[in-house]
């Protein structure tokens, strides 16, 4: 027989037992109820543990001047600026300021200036300059929060660092930095030419001030570091520069990516923490500037007793309209210097009218089977010798052609000739 069904009075009791019974036990095994799942508020409870909200403080940047020794511009632009002696060693180098002038630069530099020196006065101070940004892939979006500046001030080195500490104070932190720009006869920077002026420029524009770059000469020490070293370096990054030209080792530094990380830490938080390591990897930056314009004077002088690539320094020299120096190099270095190099060294030889170290150098490649070489020595015998029978054979050893084929035939036709008068 079915059982009756229970009465409301008797399911009502039931469900008033139930909700006084304690929640089951945990199982030692899963960790879990063993039977009911965890109540809502238990599950709230433990969505809430670690998720705390962060108290952020509010920048302080009194707290901030005082931390970097700084003094304050205007409400949200800090200088921290530093005037320190002759003769300061970076590396293994001595930074001496008595070269921070125009006429100083090393002539094989100077050439490289975007807009020329000519107009400059020959004692017309050099800035350094170097940024620290929000970002490394520029555009519109991206800030320069400092910007570091070093000339010489008399018988030192004057170090400035425009730091900016709220994003409304742009306007004041960039005539800051025009000011200190101001009355410069040029400015050297790395990689600048590719990023930082483009990035000052463009916030320049943004704000509606005037471009203090726009007819400042500008050397960019990327690009002679690469023309000297792209071929024998790995790669051309400041710390390369400085560990092997400066002898430089940095120790401790914060790597320039971790930068905009600690600006944005004190614009959100308040934490001054990053910004003296910013502060730091800037100046070592700076100062790397300073010690590299004289030894990479040195290296297009002297490319071998800095491992430079000679070949590669001889065609700067020859662009520039000093092929007598050119071939001065490619000659003391001749036994390093490839197939290039060589066929550059004859060619300038050629060009002298030495056609018997030019030949030289063609019967030595010719033998390893060089083509220009080849056609070189071709030619010379053709044109200069008369002696046809050996220009023929070279000309013959030149890899098939429609040219190679022409000279030939050519050849040939006058060895007929001749024999036949």
């Amino acid at each position: 027989m079915d059982k009756p069904d229970p009465s409301v009075g008797d399911r009502l009791r039931r469900l008033r037992g139930q909700a006084g019974r304690p929640e089951p036990p945990v199982s030692a095994d899963t960790g879990s109820a063993a039977t009911l799942a965890p109540s809502f508020s238990d599950r709230v409870r433990r969505l809430m543990v670690g998720r705390e909200p962060v108290r952020s403080k509010v920048p302080d940047e009194v707290a901030l001047r005082e931390a970097l020794g700084a003094q304050a511009l205007a409400p949200g632009v800090l200088l921290i600026e530093r005037r320190l002696g002759a003769r300061l060693r970076h590396g293994r180098v001595v930074l001496k300021p008595d070269g921070a002038v125009v006429e100083r630069l090393p002539s094989s530099l100077r050439v490289l200036m975007a807009p020329k020196v000519a107009t400059q006065p020959p004692s017309a101070p050099l800035v350094y300059l170097d940024t620290e940004t929000s970002g490394l892939s520029g555009g519109s979006g991206t800030w320069a929060f400092l910007t570091g500046i070093v000339s010489a001030d008399g018988e030192g080195w004057r170090l400035r660092q425009y730091l900016l500490t709220r994003l409304d104070a742009e306007a004041e932190y960039l005539e800051a930095v025009r000011g200190a720009i101001t009355g410069a006869g040029a400015m050297v920077s790395y990689n600048g030419r590719s990023f930082d002026v483009p990035l000052l420029t463009t916030r320049f524009r943004l704000c509606e001030q005037p471009d203090p770059f726009a007819r400042l000469p500008h050397l960019d020490l990327l690009a002679p570091v690469r023309r000297a070293f792209g071929r024998v370096w790995p790669d051309c990054r400041l710390a390369t520069a400085e560990s092997r030209l400066l002898g430089l080792e940095r120790e401790g530094d914060m790597p320039g990516s971790a930068a905009p990380l600690a600006w944005l830490d004190w614009l959100r938080r308040g934490d001054t923490t990053g910004l003296a390591a910013v502060l730091r990897h800037n100046r070592w930056d700076l100062f790397s500037l300073v010690g590299l314009v004289p030894v990479l004077g040195e290296a297009f002088e002297d490319p071998v007793s800095l491992g430079a690539d000679t070949h590669a320094v001889a065609a700067h020299h020859i662009g520039h309209g000093q092929p007598d120096r050119a071939l001065w190099m490619l000659r003391a270095d001749r036994h390093r210097l490839g197939t290039a190099g060589l066929l550059e060294l004859a060619r300038l030889h050629r060009r002298r009218g030495e056609w018997g170290e030019a030949c030289a150098i063609w019967e030595t490649l010719a033998a390893a089977g060089e083509q220009a070489a080849l056609a070189a020595l071709a030619k010379y015998h053709e044109h200069r010798s008369r002696d046809l029978l050996r220009a023929l054979g070279y000309a013959i050893a030149l890899s098939p052609s429609p040219e190679r084929d022409r000279r030939c035939e050519r050849l040939e036709a006058k060895l007929a000739l001749k024999r036949g008068a």
